[in-house]
């Protein structure tokens, strides 16, 4: 990956712990109890973004800090990921 593009995904890690620091996770819990979160979306960043990585609900870690919105303690697995477009740029069509 060329350093330029590190620098780039390193702003989504960035805005992720800004996230998880300020204790707002959740955006909004829908009707269905589905919740959204403020994590960065594939829309976001050129190179990556955030999404669930738990096996089910109940695998979680702990927080940091207590999510404002629900009262959280701990929340589902994410993970990072690398866009499809990028890995169709950067590596099939070069």
């Amino acid at each position: 990956m060329p350093y330029k593009d590190i620098l780039e995904a390193k702003k989504v890690w960035d805005n992720t712990l800004q996230v998880v620091a300020k204790g707002a996770i959740v955006k909004e819990v829908k009707d269905n109890g589905v919740r959204s979160t403020n994590f960065p979306k594939k829309i976001d960043n050129r190179i990556s973004h955030v999404r669930p990585h738990a096996q089910n609900a109940a695998d979680t870690y702990p927080l940091p800090n207590t999510d404002k919105l629900t009262g959280l303690n701990e929340y589902t697995k994410h993970s990072f990921w690398l866009n499809d477009s990028y890995i169709k740029d950067e590596i099939y069509l070069k």
